[in-house]
């Protein structure tokens, strides 16, 4: 009997198009992918090496064939992605500005991050938060990068942060050191669509490249982009979502790293909360939380917002706005919905990773 493998190397030997190696294809799902040989692509690696794979991943090797090389005898192709989540994204290794919540855990959270800003020459501010997706790539809200006073400009993104208002960079948290993972910023992007001066505030969302890899160890590691369609397609009503921050909270804003369970909702529900701001919600964005007491906050913006499938964590939405007094019952806050910004976020990476 022949193998998956086999069986996969046979299907991608019937070809109808003819293509060069390396270059540029799009997926089934219309990601941006390069034709390689199957053993050069690590999503194909995953799936025949998994024995959990879903009718999502049969589908792949069906309809990603992309050609065939000009060798003697040619050589088939796939479509590979080319961003690919970072092997181990989502699963924090230590563990199994929020408004109520509880204080994190140290590596609870490894891929959320905050935002240092330069406010002027010798004075460093610490204003959002912001989740890493990449080697160099992290993920927060466009009115971060774009809705911040002129005089400012991003600096650094931290990892590994508990508590902002220290000086020092290490610290004991019972009895474990914890050290500040810094990164300077190379370059921020921004949607394009995204309007500042729109109270929807729709396409708020944006990326910050850093000048070097982030190091990837127990304390840092990226979430999961909701690349899978399975993932995309979960409920969102009456479904558990975490957010965590270091913003606000309801004993003033202490700069330390706290996390809240949010009950997913129906978007008819924010549309009736800001009624009287002419706010409607589009299928971009997410209304979550509206439990009195609990909430994200001043300070949490751009920060991550999760939630788990199995023993995987992913990145589904990025804290946008709430309600003027934070953790108002019946008064969800607004998330932007990340699964819809795939395709942009694919494209910036790519045409910015030279």
């Amino acid at each position: 009997m022949l193998s998956v493998v086999q069986l996969f190397l046979l299907s991608l030997g019937i070809c109808l198009v003819r293509s060069e190696l390396n270059e540029t294809c799009t997926t089934s799902s219309n990601r941006i992918g390069r034709c390689l040989a199957p053993r050069e692509c690590q999503h194909v690696i995953d799936i025949l090496r998994s024995d959990r794979n879903t009718h999502e991943d049969y589908h792949f090797i069906d309809h990603n064939k992309c050609g065939q090389t000009s060798d003697s005898p040619p050589k088939p192709l796939v479509c590979c992605p080319v961003i690919q989540n970072v092997a181990g994204c989502g699963v924090p290794k230590l563990a199994n500005r929020i408004f109520g919540g509880e204080e994190t855990g140290v590596g609870m959270f490894p891929w959320a991050g905050v935002i240092q800003y330069r406010v002027s020459k010798r004075r460093f501010s610490i204003y959002c938060g912001a989740a890493l997706v990449h080697h160099r790539w992290a993920l927060t809200a466009a009115h971060c990068i774009i809705s911040i006073p002129r005089s400012w400009s991003i600096h650094r993104v931290r990892f590994n942060e508990w508590d902002t208002t220290r000086k020092a960079n290490c610290t004991i948290k019972n009895d474990i050191q914890i050290c500040r993972a810094e990164y300077e910023i190379e370059d921020s992007f921004s949607h394009p669509l995204y309007l500042v001066n729109n109270p929807n505030m729709r396409h708020d969302i944006g990326l910050l490249k850093t000048k070097l890899n982030v190091l990837i160890n127990d304390y840092v590691i990226p979430i999961c982009l909701p690349f899978s369609e399975i993932i995309r397609q979960l409920p969102i009503a009456q479904e558990e979502f975490v957010v965590t921050g270091w913003g606000q909270t309801d004993q003033g804003t202490p700069g330390i790293q706290r996390h809240v369970v949010l009950i997913g909702q129906n978007k008819s529900i924010c549309d009736e909360a800001f009624g009287s701001q002419k706010i409607e919600l589009t299928e971009d964005q997410l209304c979550i939380g509206g439990s009195e007491g609990q909430d994200s906050c001043r300070g949490d913006s751009g920060g991550p917002l999760t939630r788990a499938h199995g023993l995987v964590n992913y990145l589904v939405g990025v804290v946008s706005f709430g309600a003027y007094k934070c953790g108002s019952k019946n008064h969800p806050g607004v998330y932007t919905n990340v699964g819809n910004y795939l395709d942009w976020i694919e494209e910036t990476i790519v045409t910015n990773s030279a």
